[in-house]
């Protein structure tokens, strides 16, 4: 962070053209943007208020703005904190709590330049057990997806997945069709965009390889992987998947950018979850 005190004020925002036919988000967005180019990296942002009272528009017509200079990498949104200006070069890996399009590994990946594939080991309706159950607010017994599947990137395991989806929001889930890109994907495209999980809870442990983990992953038995236990939520809210991800270690690892909060204490930004896969071959 090289200049946590800088700062861009909202009144250096020009009236919004109401007749121009660009949406209203959209060109507070290009405003901020374009005065971010000669900020430095940690400048704040104004705050949603500040920039709806300038800009004369609701509180949620602001936060939209804000949320596409995020989805463009150009800003990191903290909670509690503000908003401020990203570094240059983001991390191809990230991953922001409330972002408007959650990437998937396939997704990460393909981003990166790396060849994907997954490999669907389960895909059926099950019946939800208590944890499921109580992470998707939804019954026990009630029906879900049982997917699990491996990730490839240029032909080397890097990632097994186990998810359960609420199959009252997604009746069917074709195999084929997410072996052939990603899960997500194949939700975008099958039940439209609001049906693609756009924000989630995530949390990161450590654990050693169980036999099924060292043949997915191609890993000696008790190595040590990665792991990450995600609720995810489309964008009303809505819970509707429960999935938990091994990785790999000697593929992943997890940075933590920490910004400056009021007074003596520090807010972490955005999580990055980076692969490292120079020269990737099969293990």
């Amino acid at each position: 962070m090289e200049h946590p005190t800088a700062a861009l004020e909202a009144d250096a925002l020009a009236p919004v053209d109401t007749t121009s036919g660009v949406p209203i988000y959209r060109q507070i967005a290009e405003q901020l943007a374009a005065h971010l180019e000669a900020l430095p990296v940690g400048a704040r942002l104004p705050s949603e208020t500040a920039i709806a009272r300038r800009a004369g528009v609701s509180r949620g017509t602001a936060v939209q703005a804000l949320r596409e200079l995020e989805h463009r990498d150009l800003v990191v949104r903290v909670q509690g904190s503000g908003t401020f200006k990203a570094s240059p070069t983001p991390g191809s890996f990230t991953r922001s709590l409330d972002a408007g399009r959650l990437p998937s590994f396939s997704d990460d990946l393909k981003r990166a330049g790396h060849a994907t594939r997954e490999l669907i080991s389960r895909c059926e309706t099950a019946a939800a057990d208590h944890e499921t159950a109580a992470a998707l607010g939804i019954e026990p017994g009630a029906s879900i997806w049982a997917i699990e599947r491996t990730v490839l990137a240029d032909e080397r395991p890097v990632v097994h997945i186990v998810s359960a989806l609420r199959a009252d929001r997604y009746p069917d889930v074709d195999a084929f069709a997410v072996a052939g890109g990603s899960l997500y994907a194949f939700l975008e495209e099958r039940y439209g965009a609001a049906g693609r999980p756009t924000w989630a809870d995530e949390e990161y442990s450590a654990l050693n390889a169980t036999t099924e983990l060292c043949a997915a992953l191609h890993v000696p038995v008790d190595r040590a992987l990665l792991c990450s236990r995600r609720v995810a939520y489309l964008a009303d809210g809505l819970a509707v998947e429960l999935v938990r991800s091994y990785m790999r270690a000697d593929a992943y690892r997890v940075r933590v950018t920490l910004l400056p909060g009021d007074g003596d204490q520090t807010a972490a930004s955005e999580l990055e979850l980076r692969a490292d896969l120079p020269g990737a071959s099969p293990a």
